[in-house]
């Protein structure tokens, strides 16, 4: 194998991970290196296979390191992490990327990242696609980790790469797999889900279980991870840094088949059938979480994901089974897929996993779980959501080169606005790489989605002290309401200019509800015509003690709404 990693002894990298206010981890891309950091001064560490990983000890809290390496090439490596607490602390989160890109954009988006100089990095995700090499499935099922020299290999590209040195060099780093870099496309514990051809039967096709645990043990072997609170059922970890915990999840080596949430039934017709006992966690990752968020002393609790959370990502899936044969163009030609094809592709989220959603949000309002945010990766297309429409406030990430207009299309298409803070498509017209970024303060964070060339593209405040959606919010759409999407902006204590998104699609009649922090309802318009909604141009909300609210446009069994702090 030496031959393998000799390759790139030019660009020799470090990666800092596991940082804790008293220690951190250092892994090099060598057998031997001189290290220098704290009260290790050229020190000399070999091992006999990279990377050469080198725990460093009695740090101080709250303090800046720089370090220098020296690589058995005579190579000088330096760079510099922070240790927690930091307050703003401020967090940088990506996915969806390639390795040795050919796309400028991405280049520009490391740059952009360096820019912003945030203390942590957070990747979620599809760092690189060694997947994209295996073309037989179905229903070959030997993806890249059935070869070890495969697994090593990319973990070597990663250090290496050099356009990423910008990033490695100013900060700590925490990173999870997804499904492009634990398996393949749409895959779980030991299956792949098989949606887009018709040839085969659709559903989860095995693969070898060697699979899975060359993948996880891959991670273990080549990242500084934090330490894990299993090894044989996901990857799971959590980790603090002052005010902020973060709980990393793998939402792969542990979820059960995707495809078991669809019944086949008359005339070829799939349905949305998902059972209680499918999980996206695994039951012994998801009590593991339960209890973290519960134990946690952190007043902000962030749920790391490689997928979207959103509750009402359950419509996509409603919605795209009703549709009809669908059309696509793509790479040269004409192709006419079933409606399953869609609605597979959405399931691959959390919202193929309802009970999983459900026990979470459940538990955190039961808990009264407070400052709870997720961030996910995965879908190549960011926003954000402050928590009315999909039960938890989220960042989703976008893809920090891999990007498509598809996502947004379809939800035009189908008539379903769930993204209620902007994002790509939504508040601008911005479809090119993007990465996530969250200042946290103690009392509140603001949410951010950086775009190349756009700087930033949407923007949410969150409070620490924010509860989670209450139940009486909780039913999940079941109709497009794509005409009741509505912007505010504050122009008085109690007074707001109205715009609505799509007063085309308006339904026949609306009211605005406006419900307190407990899911009361404390105030509510005359429900009126869109005849009448489509002419103001201003909303005026009588006085209310200083709090959290939830104010809706509602139509029938329809709404869109947005979280407001008043006054």
């Amino acid at each position: 194998m030496k031959g393998v990693w000799l390759l790139g002894w030019v660009w020799g990298q470090v990666i800092v991970g596991g940082v804790t206010e008293r220690s951190a981890r250092l892994c090099i891309w060598d057998t031997q290196a001189e290290v220098s950091i704290g009260t290790i001064q050229k020190q000399t560490f070999t091992t006999s296979a990279p990377p050469l990983c080198v725990t460093v000890s009695d740090l101080q809290p709250s303090t800046r390191y720089a370090y220098e390496v020296r690589l058995s090439s005579g190579q000088i490596i330096s760079g510099a992490f922070h240790t927690p607490p930091l307050t703003p602390l401020r967090v940088a989160f990506l996915s969806c990327h390639d390795l040795k890109p050919k796309n400028k954009d991405q280049l520009r988006l490391y740059q952009l990242i360096a820019q912003y100089e945030p203390h942590l990095i957070v990747h979620l995700g599809d760092w690189g696609y060694p997947d994209t090499t295996e073309k037989e499935f179905p229903p070959k099922t030997r993806f890249f980790p059935t070869w070890w020299e495969k697994l090593e290999s990319l973990y070597q590209q990663r250090y290496t790469d050099p356009h990423m040195r910008p990033l490695y060099a100013i900060a700590a780093w925490a990173y999870m797999y997804d499904d492009h870099d634990y398996a393949a496309d749409n895959t779980g514990r030991d299956y792949r889900a098989q949606y887009r051809t018709l040839r085969l039967p659709v559903g989860d096709y095995p693969f070898d279980p060697q699979i899975r645990l060359n993948a996880m043990q891959a991670y273990q072997r080549y990242f500084p991870h934090y330490p894990l609170a299993d090894s044989t059922e996901g990857l799971y970890q959590r980790f603090r840094w002052g005010d902020v915990e973060f709980f990393l999840i793998d939402n792969r080596s542990a979820r059960t088949g995707t495809m078991r949430a669809f019944e086949l039934g008359e005339l070829g017709r799939y349905y949305f059938r998902p059972k209680p006992e499918i999980s996206i966690l695994g039951s012994k990752q998801r009590e593991w979480l339960l209890n973290a968020l519960a134990e946690s002393k952190a007043r902000w609790k962030v749920i790391l994901t490689g997928v979207t959370y959103n509750r009402n990502l359950q419509l996509f899936i409603q919605q795209a089974l009703a549709l009809p044969e669908q059309t696509f163009s793509l790479l040269g030609g004409v192709y006419k897929v079933p409606s399953i094809f869609i609605a597979g592709f959405i399931a691959d989220t959390w919202a193929g996993y309802p009970a999983d959603q459900d026990s979470l949000l459940s538990w955190c309002w039961q808990k009264g779980i407070r400052g709870v945010i997720v961030v996910s990766g995965d879908t190549h297309i960011g926003t954000l959501e402050d928590g009315t429409m999909g039960g938890l406030p989220e960042l989703m990430t976008g893809g920090a080169g891999k990007t498509e207009k598809r996502s947004f299309q379809l939800a035009k298409r189908l008539g379903i606005s769930i993204f209620n803070r902007g994002g790509q498509g939504i508040s601008q017209k911005h479809f090119r790489p993007t990465f996530g970024l969250i200042d946290f303060y103690p009392d509140s964070a603001v949410v951010r989605l950086i775009g190349v060339d756009k700087g930033e593209i949407a923007q949410m405040r969150c409070l620490a002290q924010d509860k989670v959606l209450p139940p009486t919010l909780w039913r999940r759409l079941s109709s497009p309401n794509l005409g009741l999407m509505f912007e505010l902006k504050q122009t008085g204590p109690q007074t707001y200019a109205l715009r609505w998104r799509v007063p085309d699609r308006m339904p026949k009649q609306l009211a605005f509800v406006l419900y307190n922090e407990q899911g009361e309802k404390v105030w509510a318009s005359p429900t009126a015509d869109a005849s009448y909604w489509r002419k103001q141009k201003q909303l005026i909300l009588p006085a209310q003690p200083e709090g959290s609210y939830f104010l809706r446009a509602e139509s029938g069994e329809t709404y869109y709404g947005v979280r407001l702090y008043l006054p």
